[in-house]
C-alpha cells in the first residue's frame, strides 16, 4: 500500500508550526553588509530621497522593502532618519568616534572642528509599532513596512496609513502602478550588470547594424541601458533606441518612453511593428503578453543564469493555456472577482464594470477580497467555477509560476480583459491581437463597447422587455450553450436570466405551525433560491453536499438501498430524554 510522502497542496500539516521552517533565511535574500558606506548610500540613492523627503516637507516617513531585501532595511533606516534629521548648517557624524572627538552631555558627540551629530538614533519602527521611543518636538520619524498586504511591486498605501505617513519610499522593484492617496518615492536598486558581455550578446543576436532595435531593462536594470547604448553606438549600431522609465502603464511600452520617431512610422511602416525589442532580464508573462502584440519580436538577456544567456521570447505556448482558460469562463455560471489591491488608481471603476458584465451575460459574481494570492485561498470556495483577478497590471496572469499557467490552482484565474472577450456579445470586446493590461485602457475599451451597443439602437433591451411582457416563454428560444473544451451541453450556463414563474398564492387562511422557519411555496419552489433571488452557491450546496441535514423545505430523494426502500429516508422518531442515571425512550416512560 503506498503512502503519502507529503501533505495534500490544499492544506497544511498539522504539526508544521512546531516545526522550525522559518529557521533559515530566503535563497534570494540579498544583504549588502560588506559593502563601505559610499557604496551603500549609492545602491539605496540615500542623498537623493533625503533631498526629496525635506524638499516635500514630510515628517513621517514609511520605508517599503520587499522580503530579499529585508536584511538591509535596518542600515537604510537610520541613513534616512539621520539624513532628514541632520541639523542645518551642521554635519551628522556618522560610525565611531574619531580620534580627538570628545563626548558631550546629552548623547552629542564633537569633534575638534565644531562639527556636532546625536549618536544615538531611535529604534527603527516596524509597520507603525510603538516600540520606539517618541520622537523630539519638531523632529521627522520613519517606518519599515514589511510583509505587504499585496504583491511587493504595489504601493503598500494601507499599511502606510497605519503609520499615519505622509509619503512612502519604495525599494526594489515596481509595476509603477498609480496610486490614490501618498506621494511616492522609487529607489529600484540598480543590479550589477556585465555591459561587455551584454554588448556582445546584442552584436550576436543583431547582425545587421541598421536594423531598428528598442533596449529595455526591468526596473532594478534600468540604469544600464543609457551606458549599453553608449558602447552599441560606439560599435557602429545606428538605429538602436534606450528607454526610459515614465510612469504610465496604459503606453505603447508600458512604463517606458517611445522613440521620437514613432508616430511617424505609425502611419507608414507600422509603428512599434518596426522595431525588435532587447530586454534586460526575463520579462513577467503580462509584459510579455503585451510586448508581444505591440513589437516585431523580443529577445531577452537573462541574466538569472550563469553566465548570461540570450533568447527569443515565444508566446503560442502561454497564448494557448490563456485561450482554454477563456474557453472555460464563457460557459462558467458561478464567476468570483478576486480583488488582490487596494491601490491602484481605478479598481473600484473595473470592480464596476467587471459586476455589470458578468450581470449582463446572466452569470453570477462573488466579491472576495484578499491579499496575496495563493492556492489555498482560491480554493476554499468550490462554488466558484472561474476567478477574474483584479491586481496591478504585472500580476494580472496569477499562478504557475513564471509561465503563468496557473496549473496549480483549484480553479482558474482570468485578466479582466479575459473575462471582457468571454462575456461580450456582437458589439463587446474582441480578440484583435493586441493584450490589454491596464485599467485605463479598459475602461476606455468598455466605453467605446457601451457606445457601440448605444448606436445599435439597444435591441437587447428591446428584447428583454418584450420578455417581461410576454413571461419565461422567451427562455425556450434562447440559443443553447456548449462547453467549447468537452463539447457538452451547460443547462446552467447562464443561471441569472431563468426568471421564476408567477406563483399565485391561495387566499385560503394560513393553518397554524410549528415550525421554527415558515418556508413559503416560491422558495420551495426556486430551490436554490435566497430571498426569492436565485443564488448559484445556495444550489450548489444543495445539490453538490453530502449532508442534507435534519430536515429541508424541499423533498430529498436518496438513491434506494439493496432492500429496495423507497429512498426517502427513515422517519424522524423520539429519541431518549432525561438525565443519565434514568433515560425515557420514546416518551412511553420506560426507563433505561
Amino acid at each position: 500500500m503506498t503512502t503519502l510522502s507529503g501533505g495534500l497542496p490544499l492544506y497544511t500539516s498539522d504539526t508544521q508550526i512546531l516545526e522550525s521552517a522559518n529557521t533559515g533565511k530566503p535563497a534570494n535574500l540579498r544583504v549588502h553588509r560588506g559593502l563601505d558606506e559610499v557604496a551603500f548610500k549609492e545602491l539605496y540613492e540615500i542623498d537623493r530621497t533625503v533631498e526629496e523627503i525635506t524638499a516635500g516637507g514630510y515628517k513621517r516617513v514609511a520605508l517599503q522593502f520587499p522580503d530579499e531585501l529585508l536584511g538591509d532595511s535596518t542600515r537604510v533606516y537610520e541613513l534616512i532618519l539621520e539624513g532628514i534629521n541632520r541639523v542645518t548648517g551642521r554635519e551628522p557624524r556618522i560610525g565611531a568616534a574619531e580620534k580627538g572627538d570628545k563626548a558631550e552631555s546629552g548623547g552629542v558627540k564633537c569633534n575638534r572642528e565644531g562639527n556636532c551629530a546625536t549618536d544615538t538614533l531611535p529604534k527603527p519602527t516596524h509597520n507603525g509599532g510603538t516600540g520606539a521611543p517618541e520622537a523630539p518636538s519638531g523632529a521627522k520619524a520613519s517606518f519599515i513596512l514589511a510583509d505587504t498586504s499585496y504583491s511587493a511591486c504595489c504601493i503598500d498605501e494601507i499599511a502606510a496609513e497605519h503609520c499615519a505617513a505622509d509619503v512612502l519610499v519604495h525599494y526594489g522593484h515596481s509595476c509603477l502602478s498609480p496610486t490614490t492617496r501618498l506621494p511616492v518615492i522609487y529607489v529600484f536598486n540598480s543590479n550589477p550588470l556585465d555591459l561587455t558581455h551584454a554588448a556582445g550578446a546584442f552584436c550576436n543576436t543583431f547582425s545587421d547594424k541598421s536594423r531598428g532595435v528598442i533596449v529595455m531593462a526591468d526596473v532594478t536594470y534600468s540604469s544600464h541601458v543609457v551606458p549599453l547604448h553608449r558602447i552599441l553606438h560606439e560599435m557602429g549600431y545606428t538605429n538602436v533606441y534606450p528607454t526610459e522609465v515614465i510612469h504610465d502603464p496604459s503606453a505603447q511600452i508600458p512604463n517606458r518612453s517611445l522613440p521620437p520617431d514613432f508616430l511617424a512610422k505609425e502611419g507608414g511602416e507600422g509603428g512599434l511593428k518596426a522595431y525588435s525589442l532587447f530586454h534586460i532580464s526575463p520579462p513577467l508573462p503580462s509584459l510579455l503578453l503585451v510586448l508581444t502584440s505591440r513589437v516585431h519580436s523580443i529577445h531577452t538577456y537573462d541574466t538569472t543564469t550563469t553566465p548570461p544567456t540570450c533568447n527569443q521570447e515565444t508566446t503560442s505556448v502561454l497564448l494557448r493555456r490563456r485561450y482554454a482558460l477563456l474557453s472555460h469562463a464563457r460557459s462558467a455560471n458561478v464567476i468570483g472577482i478576486l480583488v488582490n489591491t487596494l491601490n491602484v488608481k481605478n479598481y473600484l471603476p473595473v470592480i464596476s464594470m467587471l459586476k455589470r458584465q458578468i450581470r449582463d451575460a446572466g452569470r453570477k459574481s462573488y466579491l472576495v477580497v484578499v491579499g496575496r494570492v495563493n492556492v489555498e485561498k482560491v480554493a476554499n470556495f468550490a462554488e466558484v467555477e472561474v476567478w477574474v483577478g483584479v491586481g496591478c497590471w504585472e500580476q494580472g496572469i496569477v499562478g504557475g509560476g513564471g509561465e503563468g499557467s496557473g496549473r496549480g490552482f483549484f480553479r482558474g484565474v482570468v485578466t479582466p480583459f479575459e473575462i471582457g472577450i468571454a462575456l461580450s456579445g456582437k458589439d463587446g470586446w474582441e480578440w484583435t491581437g493586441r493584450w490589454v493590461s491596464d485599467f485605463e485602457s479598459l475602461l476606455k475599451m468598455d466605453g467605446d463597447a457601451k457606445s457601440a451597443e448605444a448606436s445599435s439602437g439597444g435591441e437587447a433591451d428591446i428584447r428583454e422587455e418584450r420578455g417581461e411582457e410576454e413571461g419565461a416563454d422567451e427562455e425556450e428560444d434562447e440559443p443553447p450553450e456548449f462547453d467549447l473544451r468537452t463539447g457538452q451541453y451547460v443547462a446552467t450556463a447562464r443561471p441569472m436570466r431563468r426568471k421564476p414563474r408567477p406563483i399565485k398564492h391561495s387566499q385560503d387562511p394560513p393553518t397554524p405551525s410549528s415550525a421554527l422557519i415558515h418556508a413559503s411555496n416560491s422558495s420551495k419552489q426556486l430551490g436554490g433560491a435566497v430571498g426569492g433571488v436565485v443564488s448559484p452557491a445556495a444550489q450548489f450546496l444543495k445539490d453538490k453536499r453530502s449532508w442534507r441535514g435534519l430536515g429541508s423545505d424541499i423533498l430529498i430523494r436518496y438513491e434506494e438501498d439493496e432492500n429496495k426502500n423507497d429512498g426517502f429516508g427513515a422517519v424522524v422518531e423520539v429519541g431518549r430524554s432525561g438525565v443519565a442515571r434514568g433515560y425515557t425512550v420514546g416518551g412511553e416512560g420506560e426507563r433505561r
